[in-house]
């Protein structure tokens, strides 16, 4: 594992589809006022015109932490295939511009293979953990270019099975080589992961972005789920990254947001990289 620098303090970011506005510079005022520092490109602004977005992202304190790529490099049909990635290339470009972290990749959906099992050959599962391999070196030369890697999200096992737990993940991501990384999304693992600090300090600076739910995928604090070990995790590998929150909310989203972003800075504090 590569050592970074001593973390920084928690930078909180908010998926632009779960943030109040109608409109990009809206939703982007309104973390600004609730104090987030990043979104993550995940919906209707990723529409705009080039040049519109920019400015508007130019005009904000609250960064672009993330942007999300589209769940088709696995499609049935070649021709969907290349279009995922050539959305996905212009996406890595997007994200070199505005310095967010990466672009998010989810290997898939759904709890079966969508190819046909082919044993002995392959199996379905087989056959789409190649294919995902072959697709991501293809999009590696066009992160590299943007400077910004792709990383792969890993979902529970009732949403997905090809990436289930982070080192599934970073497996493939070693296979591709730098240009791909892994994310850890706190309510993903509390289901999949032996130990979820270790998980984080295995990803070490293969670690891109950082996801947060509690247990019921609410909002921190709404469930059971003790965040500091991670938080201290997250420490000890020096990342410096955001902690964007995606969940479902149960209650008026202000005063929601308010308690739960308090929650996770005196969580974040508490939590000590010695494990004390």
């Amino acid at each position: 594992m590569v050592a970074r620098e001593e973390s920084r303090p928690m930078k909180l970011a908010l998926r632009e589809g779960m943030t109040p506005g109608d409109s990009l510079s809206e939703r982007l005022a309104w973390l600004e006022r609730a104090g987030f520092d990043g979104i993550e490109l995940d919906g209707g602004s990723l529409a705009l015109p080039h040049d519109e977005l920019l400015a508007m992202v130019a005009d904000s304190p609250v960064k672009v932490v993330s942007i999300d790529g589209v769940p088709r490099l696995l499609a049935t049909d070649p021709r969907e295939r290349e279009a995922a990635k050539e959305t996905i290339r212009r996406r890595l470009a997007l994200a070199g511009e505005v310095g967010a972290a990466g672009v998010l990749v989810v290997p898939q959906f759904g709890r079966v293979a969508a190819l046909p099992d082919l044993s002995p050959l392959a199996t379905g599962a087989a056959l789409e953990r190649d294919l995902l391999i072959a697709q991501l070196r293809e999009l590696a030369p066009a992160a590299k270019a943007a400077g910004v890697p792709l990383f792969l999200e890993p979902l529970n096992r009732y949403e997905a099975y090809l990436v289930n737990r982070v080192d599934q993940g970073l497996a493939i991501a070693q296979e591709v080589g730098p240009e791909v990384g892994v994310m850890a999304d706190f309510f993903h693992m509390q289901i999949e992961e032996v130990d979820l600090a270790a998980a984080i300090s295995d990803a070490g600076d293969r670690l891109v972005h950082v996801h947060v739910a509690d247990s019921n995928r609410l909002l921190p604090g709404r469930g059971h789920l003790d965040f500091r070990p991670g938080f201290a995790a997250l420490k000890r590998i020096g990342y410096n990254g955001s902690l964007g929150i995606e969940c479902r909310i149960d209650r008026p989203i202000a005063a929601a947001m308010a308690e739960a972003t308090a929650l996770l800075r005196e969580w974040w504090d508490a939590a000590s990289p010695s494990g004390a």
